[in-house]
């Protein structure tokens, strides 16, 4: 049995290897189910993009949603993180780190959200990685901060350079610059950086609050800056008088910018430990940094270039919300035209049928005699509308036309009157004063309505009307050329021609008639003359009787 065993031990040993990768791999898939990761997409160009990041320790203590997320991006070959001490940069130095390893160990990228599909994680593989993060003194060995610091990146240096051909290497250093003089260690900085960037394939990670360092990524291309912002704790967003000391009322959003570098605010870190600080001492300190600030020239001038870009960028914040407020606002509106159009086709739809049954019944009424449907369907269903005559039409059937604004009037002109009312359609004569000789400018004009054509005018007790000149309308006649022209008509010179040539007309025609026919006798009639109408009647009515008298007789 023994034997049995030992023979089988090879195979067991085998089995718990299959096991533990196995159950390893569960872990992992049940690590991205839990916390929301994402495989990332892997090449080896040395970059890394990763959008709402969610560190895992931080996702641990808190939920997922709890957490504000970093964007992880390597825009050049260093990027140097600043901003306010206890902000987060050195969270966002080792969440670099961090994604490095979970793409060499394949754990999945621990995200706020999925990303989509024109946003995809990517963390190419990096072969070595190099991290000098903390105090790693030696009291022993008689090491200091500095000295720490300076060996660990010496080591570093040997160590690149004999390995040349490794194809990715990712160095993570934290508070560049510090632990001596601030100028003589910004320049020993920047020295070891320009060194460690021979390797092109050698992608950089550092924090720092030295303001020579900070403007290296003004000159340098290889050298791109982020920071991590403050914002403040009143609603105010007014300008300060003193901006240091503001910057005790202010607290770190966590959130990686990038594009620019910022100031180090350390008052409002030292507002913010545990026990905090007494007031007096950091009104004391800033007063001795507004003195200190004023002796360099250089150093003031990044100073508020950078508070500058953080204005603009908390302007550019405020703008972007307000922008996406309004674009929720039209997309609400455009939902509910669409809503509201989407009921209107229904209620169409709906409007449409009772037509329809309508017109069924009614075509299949039997006792439709009394109307009569047009057209074979709804769809062929139209109003038969009556036609209607224009005004112009109407007048010109009538033999008149209305008179333009260039007619002149002249007295005893025969007109009729077409404004809607007692005297419309009703025959008048225009009356002119001796003080003018036309009307031609007047807009009303003086007529006496004619009631009996059989009388003159002198007859008839009718008062005298003023008409708008468009509410009279004249007979449409030819003019001597037989053709129609309003301009010169009714020209008084025209008229008086006319009225002479037909004057002389009538003289003609009079002697033509009293003219004696000489193959048929002529028989004299007496008309009796009248003085008025009652006579004319009078007379007539006599003429009957006689005539009925005369018809009796001859019966008898």
């Amino acid at each position: 049995m023994i034997s049995s065993m030992i023979d089988a031990a090879p195979h067991v040993r085998r089995a718990l290897h299959a096991l533990a990768r196995l159950d390893v791999i569960f872990a992992r898939a049940a690590f991205a189910c839990e916390w929301n990761g994402v495989i990332p997409e892997i090449r080896n160009e040395t970059v890394i993009n990763v959008k709402d990041f969610v560190h895992p320790l931080l996702a641990l203590e808190k939920s997922v949603r709890d957490v504000v997320p970093v964007d992880l991006f390597l825009p050049g070959q260093v990027l140097m993180i600043t901003g306010p001490n206890a902000g987060g940069k050195t969270l966002s130095l080792k969440s670099f780190g961090l994604t490095a390893c979970f793409v060499k160990l394949g754990i999945p990228i621990t995200v706020l959200r999925k990303p989509s599909e024109d946003c995809k994680v990517r963390v190419d593989f990096f072969e070595d990685i190099f991290v000098n993060i903390g105090d790693n003194q030696d009291l022993i060995a008689g090491e200091s901060t500095l000295m720490a610091r300076l060996n660990a990146c010496s080591a570093l240096i040997q160590r690149m350079e004999t390995q040349i051909g490794v194809a990715g290497k990712l160095v993570l250093l934290d508070e560049l610059g510090g632990g001596t003089d601030p100028f003589a260690g910004a320049a020993l900085s920047t020295a070891i950086l320009e060194k460690l960037c021979t390797d092109t394939m050698c992608k950089i990670v550092a924090t720092t609050h030295s303001p020579q360092l900070k403007a290296l990524s003004l000159d340098d291309e290889r050298f791109q800056s982020a920071s991590v912002l403050l914002e403040s704790q009143e609603s105010d967003e007014s300008e300060q008088s003193n901006i240091i000391l503001d910057s005790a009322k202010m607290k770190p959003t966590f959130k990686l910018h990038y594009g620019f570098a910022t100031e180090s605010f350390p008052l409002g870190a030292a507002s913010r430990c545990k026990p905090s600080l007494p007031d007096d001492v950091i009104r004391r300190a800033a007063e001795l940094m507004s003195k200190g600030s004023d002796g360099d020239d250089t150093v003031e001038a990044l100073r508020r270039h950078m508070i500058s870009l953080e204005n603009e960028l908390k302007l550019t914040k405020k703008l972007t919300e307000e922008a996406r407020e309004m674009v929720k606002e039209v997309a609400a509106y455009k939902r509910d035209m669409v809503g509201k159009l989407q009921s209107s086709e229904s209620n169409l739809s709906r409007l449409e049928a009772r037509l329809e049954n309508i017109y069924e019944t009614l075509s299949n009424d039997e006792t439709r005699g009394s109307y009569e449907l047009v057209g074979d369907g709804l769809s062929s269903l139209r109003l038969l509308r009556k036609a209607v005559k224009s005004e112009e039409e109407l007048l010109s059937d009538k033999g008149l036309r209305r008179v333009s604004e260039t007619h002149s009037f002249y007295d005893n002109e025969s007109v009729v009157i077409v404004a809607e009312g007692e005297w419309q359609w009703q025959s008048a004569v225009v009356k002119i004063s001796n003080s003018t000789d036309s009307s031609s400018n007047e807009e009303t004009i003086t007529v006496v309505p004619s009631l009996d054509l059989a009388f003159g005018v002198e007859e008839t007790s009718q008062a005298l009307l003023s008409v708008k000149r468009q509410d009279l309308a004249v007979w449409d006649v030819p003019d001597a050329n037989w053709g129609f022209q309003d301009e010169y008509a009714y020209d008084s010179n025209i008229y008086s021609a006319r009225k002479k040539l037909s004057t002389n007309v009538l003289e003609i025609l009079k002697q033509v008639g009293e003219t004696k026919p000489t193959k048929f006798r002529t028989v004299q009639t007496t008309t009796p003359s009248f003085t008025s109408a009652r006579e004319r009647k009078a007379a007539g009515k006599k003429s009957a009787a006689k005539e009925k008298g005369g018809k009796k007789g001859k019966k008898k």
